[in-house]
């Protein structure tokens, strides 16, 4: 049987660059969990024609995003090993030799990208507590002033010797400020930059601070190397790096096609200002990352279809998207990707049914070639069968979702089902093994249960007529498509209808709420980071305008609010639940659990509220994760009476 000790020690690739030439593909690995208060994680190098890996950073700090200089001879990463939690920018030279540290910023760099021409370094690095502010909470005079002095990242740029190794500790290159201070600079997904393919200036995401509200809808801008800057506009969805085409005339980018939540859709705009087109509109997918090849008339791409996501090309002339490689063999969920100069080979992760994800390699047009192997020990471990499958809802949409049946699963028998509701609510569930600290659904199989998946509307993988099928009404129609779901596996003689369980985290904590106050058929339930009222929560949450895009905004449509907010129809509620959130969780406030608890409990109805110190919005800690793990599997087993 899977351990959980094993599913939280997994290895984890954090990002993956392939060499210029396209022949070595540097890649971090981390673990799925952090033992201390810092995460440790490594840089490795491996062939693209294959052979072992190699490790290229050695401390026992965080070593991550590797970036190949334009010529492939140096690497630059960011390394906290001087000052663990406050990384600083390093460069390696392959040919051999320590790595040099080339900065040292008083707050930690977030992201490095070389020029062009290999000569500066550009990074983007955040603020630290003025010295008066420090004194003062020093002193215990510590209070806080909300959103006053908010720590942003600025990017700066600096030359890069060549030969670092002359450098001396106390005569490190002098960075060049590019943005104001009074602008923060990045996206939710990481580096917020790019550079102009003249070396002359970037484009950039910018935003007034990094707060979530700001960052789902930011500005995109240019500079110059003075630091002027041009905005381009102000786009929702903006969640990823923009790129230049390599002839700087267009900048692509992520974005809404329409409004929120019509999200992972890709556009252009002329890089001197003008009007934004959407690449593929009204497109039934997803998209992920853009990254142009050479011709700079099509650009790399994810592609979320469904249950699966693969790598692709985009032609924005055509209005096309087709394969860029054949394969993986198996079906699963190709993640980050890395193009060689001349986009000829392409290094990328991908994960399927039996493995956490490994790093592969392709040639444009060719057949995929796996690079490593770092759960070996998941292939000896019995895991339930997984399958993608469909129904139809309320209204003839057709639903689909995944199944992961029961180890030793017998054709005619019903078994315990878990319902497990995906979050976002714009995620959706792709294949992949489904074992960690978030995913039960393999714990749950191995248990003798069938857990049923479900991509209700309002999930990424359908185009954004599908996203936005829950605009001012999410939790009514997306319930109905996840109670069909439940119908049919009982139809299909899977489902035993009186052991029914439900949970899930965040946008899936939230169904869960809905689903024990406007149902009675499951026996329990698991609410993580679950919303419980709409109201009070765009008063306290981070994310407030994103919520403004699916429900309007709640100072003008409070009644919506109201009407979509589970605790509303609490006393309807008989399912005894388990609530768990971590206690600094600024996404879904841990507050919305204590109005669920306090809830539950004033109605007679058992709970447990659980929370887990120092954790955000997803749990990092080892410690936290075997024990979320232990619980949720333990109220499960014991509502069905299934505990030993």
């Amino acid at each position: 049987m899977l351990s959980f000790e094993q599913a939280v020690s997994a290895t984890n690739i954090a990002d993956v660059q392939i060499s210029p030439d396209g022949r070595q593909v540097a890649y971090v690995t981390t673990a799925a969990s952090k033992d201390a208060e810092m995460p440790v994680m490594a840089i490795w190098l491996v062939d693209t024609a294959g052979g072992t890996p190699r490790r290229l950073t050695t401390s026992e700090a965080a070593d991550s995003t590797p970036r190949w200089s334009p010529d492939g001879s140096r690497i630059a990463f960011l390394s906290d090993r001087k000052d663990r939690g406050k990384a600083q920018a390093y460069v390696m030279a392959l040919a051999g030799g320590e790595a040099i540290r080339l900065t040292d910023a008083k707050g930690p760099l977030t992201a490095i990208q070389w020029s062009p021409d290999g000569a500066r370094l550009a990074f983007t690095a955040m603020s630290e507590e003025d010295e008066a502010t420090k004194k003062r909470n020093e002193e215990r005079n510590d209070h806080k002033i909300i959103d006053d002095k908010p720590m942003r990242a600025g990017l700066f740029t600096i030359d890069v010797p060549d030969d670092a190794a002359t450098l001396a500790a106390d005569a490190l290159p002098e960075a060049t400020r590019i943005s104001p201070e009074e602008l923060h600079v990045g996206t939710q997904a990481g580096r917020g930059f790019d550079w102009a393919p003249d070396g002359k200036g970037f484009v950039a995401v910018v935003a007034p601070t990094p707060k979530a509200h700001y960052g789902f809808a930011p500005d995109l801008v240019t500079f110059d190397l003075d630091g002027e800057m041009k905005s381009l506009g102000t786009f929702e969805g903006l969640l990823a790096t923009p790129a230049w085409s390599p002839d700087g005339s267009t900048i692509g980018f992520m974005g809404c096609e329409d409004v929120t939540p019509s999200f992972f859709s890709l556009r252009t705009i002329p890089a001197g200002g003008g009007e934004s087109q959407v690449m593929v509109p009204k497109y039934e997918a997803s998209f992920g990352g853009v990254q142009w090849l050479p011709d700079g008339g099509q650009v790399v791409t994810t592609v979320e279809q469904g249950e699966r996501r693969t790598i692709g090309v985009v032609d924005p002339e055509e209005k096309t998207v087709k394969p860029l490689f054949d394969g993986p063999e198996t079906p699963g969920t190709s993640g980050l990707f890395s193009l060689s100069a001349d986009g000829s080979r392409i290094a990328f992760t991908h994960a399927d049914a039996t493995s956490y994800g490994d790093l592969y390699v392709a040639e444009a047009g060719g057949s995929a070639r796996k690079l490593t192997d770092l759960n070996p020990w998941l292939r000896d471990v019995d895991l339930g069968e997984i399958r993608e499958v469909s129904w139809t809802s309320t209204d003839g949409l057709k639903i689909q979702g995944l199944l992961i049946l029961p180890v030793g699963y017998q054709k005619g028998t019903r078994y315990p089902t878990l319902l497990h509701i995906h979050g976002g609510p714009c995620g959706a569930w792709t294949i992949t093994p489904y074992a960690g600290w978030h995913d039960w659904g393999q714990f749950m199989a191995q248990r003798g249960y069938a857990v049923l998946m479900p991509n209700p509307r309002g999930s990424s993988g359908r185009g954004s007529e599908f996203l936005c099928g829950i605009s001012k009404c999410y939790g009514e129609p997306d319930w109905q498509d996840l109670m069909t779901g439940v119908d049919y596996l009982i139809d299909e003689g899977i489902a035993d209808p009186d052991q029914l369980v439900v949970g899930g985290w965040s946008g899936g904590g939230f169904l869960t709420n809905w689903t024990v106050t406007h149902s009675n058929r499951f026996k329990a339930a698991v609410s993580g980071a679950g919303i419980a009222n709409w109201v009070s929560f765009q008063g306290t949450a981070d994310v407030r305008s994103v919520f403004d895009g699916y429900l309007g905004r709640v100072d003008e449509d409070p009644e919506t609010h109201w009407r979509l907010s589970p605790i509303r129809s609490i006393k309807n509620a008989t399912t005894p639940t388990l609530i768990l959130y971590g206690e600094q969780d600024d996404r879904v406030p841990p507050s919305q659990g204590f109005e669920m608890y306090e809830g539950l409990k004033s109605r007679g109805v058992e709970t447990q509220l659980v929370l887990y110190p120092r954790e955000p919005h997803g749990l990092q800690e080892r410690k936290h994760m075997l024990d979320l793990l232990e619980r949720v599997t333990d109220w499960y087993d014991r509502h069905l009476g299934r505990s030993s």
